[in-house]
């Protein structure tokens, strides 16, 4: 076999959470752990997008590049990571409070803006458990409460 499908047997063990796999690939093929696919993704990317805590924790300790950016993205495979969170509706703790200060400042082009790049935040909540929209409610601002519904 040669080492891009080695790669590929170790992306879908990583993608799966098979940590015995995983740590048996890279015994017999320790270089692995360096090698990226056709995007520049390494297994520790793979790791992060998929959730795999455990397995990222072995990559790691095998010599992962903690920091290594993709060819595609530019992404660390903490990017991937927030990618994988923010396809389940996860945000950021500054986007939540920025969001919340641009509601309550009345600043119709900041909400506009944050709700251009993500429309969920309609649904979402404040650090306190506040819908965003009754944030929107209670700052008698008519623009910024017809941008929420």
């Amino acid at each position: 076999m040669n080492s891009m499908t080695h790669l590929t047997d170790l992306i879908d063990a990583v993608k799966q959470g098979d940590l015995k796999r995983v740590g048996t690939i890279l015994d017999q093929a320790r270089d692995l752990v360096h090698l990226r696919d056709a995007t520049g993704a390494t297994a520790l990317h793979y790791a992060a997008f998929h959730g795999q805590q455990q397995v990222a924790e072995l990559l790691i300790d095998r010599g992962a590049d903690i920091n290594s950016t993709d060819s595609h993205f530019g992404a660390t495979p903490a990017g991937w990571a927030i990618e994988y969170l923010r396809e389940r509706g996860a945000f950021l703790g500054i986007e939540l409070a920025d969001f919340a200060y641009a509601i309550q400042q009345g600043d119709i082009r900041w909400v506009a803006r944050f709700l251009a790049r993500f429309p969920a935040m309609r649904q979402a909540r404040d650090a306190n458990g506040k819908p965003f929209r009754q944030l929107a409610e209670e700052s008698n601002n008519s623009e910024i409460i017809a941008l929420l519904r």
